[in-house]
C-alpha cells in the first residue's frame, strides 16, 4: 500500500447485535456482538490513532447501549442511526468447538445509499455481512461504481437463509459472485467457502474468486488456522495453522477479529503475508477469551506479532 495516511478512517458496514450465546460445556454468555468484533478490535490495535465509523442502523431498544459500548478513542459513531425496529438479537448455541446452530431474533433494515455513501471517503471499508441483510447488493455496487479506495468483504451471514422461529440455514445466494465482484479482499470461513464454491477444493476457489476481480482471497479455518490466496507481482498462496488451540475455545468473533486485523496491518504498510500471519495471531488470542471486552489487551496479547509483523516505522511515528 503506497502513501499511507498518518491518521487512517477506517469503516465498517454491518449490524450491531445482542449475543446470547450457549456453549457446549453447558456455560452462557450474553455479550454485545456483530460488528462490535470489528469495531473494538480496530479501536484498541490503533490505539487512538484512526478514526473508525460505524456504518449500521441500531434498533432502538439496543442504541444506547451500543453507544456505550462504542465509547472507545478513535471510534467515531456519527453514521449510527437508530430507527423504530427491534434491534437484531442473535442466540448461539454450540454442539462443540466449532458446529453451532444460530437464531436470529429482529432485524434492523439495510443501510441505505446515502447512509453508506458518507463513508465513500474511507481509506479502507470493511462490509462484514453479520446478518445477512446489512446491505443491498444494489446499494454495494452503487458504491463500488462510485469509486472507493479499499473494500474488504467478509461474507459471513450472506451465506444464512431462514427457516421456522428465525433459524439460520446454510442457503447458496444466487448472486454470490456480484457480491464478491465488489470487493477488493474476499474472507469467509471454510463452510461458506465450500458452500459457495461446491465443494472445490479451497485453493482452487479462492483462485477462481480472483478472477471474478479479488485482489485477495482470506479463508478461515477454525482450528486448523487460515488460507490466504493473493495476487501481487506473481499469485501468493499461505495456509497457516491456528495460532492457539486452546482446550476451552470461544470462537464466536475470531473472523471478526481477524478481519479487522487483517486490514489494520495492511493499513500500517504491512505486506499481504505479514497481514495474514498477524491476523491469523490476533484470531488466536480472541479464541482463548470472552467476553469481547477482553479485546482491550488485545496489543499487549499479540505484542511479539506487533513487533516482528508490523513495520518498524509505525512504531516511530506513534512516538
Amino acid at each position: 500500500m503506497q502513501n499511507l495516511p498518518d491518521k487512517p478512517s477506517v469503516a465498517v458496514v454491518g449490524t450491531l447485535t445482542r449475543d446470547t450465546t450457549l456453549y457446549a460445556d453447558g456455560s452462557r454468555s450474553e455479550n454485545l456482538g456483530g460488528t462490535h468484533y470489528s469495531l473494538l478490535t480496530l479501536a484498541h490495535l490503533f490505539g487512538g490513532r484512526a478514526r473508525i465509523l460505524p456504518v449500521a442502523n441500531v434498533g432502538a431498544d439496543a442504541y444506547d447501549d451500543v453507544l456505550a459500548a462504542l465509547d472507545v478513542r478513535g471510534i467515531d459513531p456519527s453514521l449510527l442511526r437508530r430507527v423504530p425496529h427491534p434491534n437484531n438479537h442473535v442466540y448461539l448455541t454450540y454442539k462443540d468447538r466449532e458446529e453451532r446452530e444460530e437464531i436470529l431474533k429482529g432485524l434492523v433494515p439495510p443501510v441505505g445509499f446515502e447512509h453508506l455513501a458518507a463513508a465513500a471517503d474511507a481509506d479502507w471499508i470493511i462490509v462484514n455481512l453479520t446478518s445477512g441483510r446489512d446491505v443491498e447488493l444494489e446499494t454495494l455496487e452503487a458504491l463500488r461504481r462510485g469509486g472507493v479506495r479499499t473494500l474488504q468483504l467478509d461474507v459471513h451471514s450472506l451465506t444464512l437463509g431462514f427457516a421456522e422461529g428465525g433459524r439460520r440455514v446454510l442457503e447458496k445466494p444466487q448472486s454470490w459472485q456480484r457480491w464478491i465482484a465488489c470487493a477488493d479482499w474476499v474472507q469467509m470461513n471454510e463452510t461458506e467457502a465450500r458452500l459457495l464454491g461446491d465443494d472445490e477444493p479451497l485453493d482452487d476457489f479462492a483462485l477462481r474468486l480472483l478472477g471474478l476481480g479479488a485482489r485477495g482471497v482470506l479463508i478461515t479455518l477454525g482450528s486448523q488456522g487460515c488460507l490466504g490466496v493473493w495476487q501481487g507481482r506473481v499469485r501468493h498462496s499461505r495456509r497457516l495453522p491456528a495460532a492457539q488451540t486452546p482446550q476451552r475455545a470461544y470462537p464466536t468473533g475470531c473472523g471478526d477479529v481477524f478481519g479487522a486485523s487483517f486490514a489494520y496491518a495492511m493499513l500500517e504498510g504491512a505486506g499481504a503475508e505479514a497481514a495474514l500471519r498477524f491476523a491469523n495471531a490476533a484470531a488466536g488470542a480472541k479464541a482463548c477469551r470472552e467476553p469481547y471486552g477482553e479485546l482491550r489487551r488485545l496489543r499487549t496479547l499479540v505484542a511479539h506479532e506487533l513487533e516482528t509483523l508490523v513495520p518498524q516505522k509505525t512504531r516511530l511515528r506513534r512516538r
